[in-house]
């Protein structure tokens, strides 16, 4: 059902300026556990001042939820996952990059179509909708969001207009 909302652009979002390295961080915080039990090392790089974009945080919150929940459950475990915010004069980029704990055998296209995952041998639960509703929800904001797959590197970016350009 949220898929479906999501993709068709019926969730109402609330934009406002948000710090995307402030919400990067209060997101990590709430998976240092989960990356303490899982041997995960994040590298976080990101500018020293407050990095704006104008979104929604309670979508925002669920991306990086998504994103952060499938790090720790199909990460390499005792690797680094890296965290990069990037800014230009007009544009903010999140990336994400880990290394797969499966062979990724499948496209970053078919890993973001509704229902697929990353590795069919896989027994852990999951729907495999994270992903499609994660794209929708960025882009429902007016962002971007992209994947890519380099033998067994995972890399997610989010792309959004630097707050004083967006329009």
């Amino acid at each position: 059902m949220e898929a479906s909302k999501a993709s068709a652009g019926s969730i109402q979002v609330s934009t406002s300026s948000l710090d995307i390295v402030e919400l990067l961080n209060q997101s990590l915080g709430e998976y240092t556990e989960q990356f303490s039990i899982n041997g995960l090392e994040p590298i976080i790089r990101t500018p020293p001042e407050p990095v704006r974009i104008l979104a929604d945080g309670k979508p925002m919150w669920r991306v990086f939820d998504n994103l952060l929940n499938n790090i720790c459950k199909y990460s390499l475990p005792h690797t680094r996952v890296y965290f990069d915010v990037d800014i230009t004069d007009r544009d903010v980029s999140l990336t994400l990059k880990n290394i797969s704990r499966y062979p990724l055998n499948i496209s970053a296209d078919e890993l973001m179509e509704r229902f697929v995952r990353g590795d069919t041998a896989r027994t852990t639960e999951g729907s495999g909708l994270g992903l499609s509703i994660a794209k929708s929800l960025i882009e429902l904001q007016k962002g971007g969001f992209t994947l890519s797959v380099d033998g067994d590197l995972f890399k997610a970016t989010i792309r959004f207009p630097r707050e004083n350009h967006a329009s």
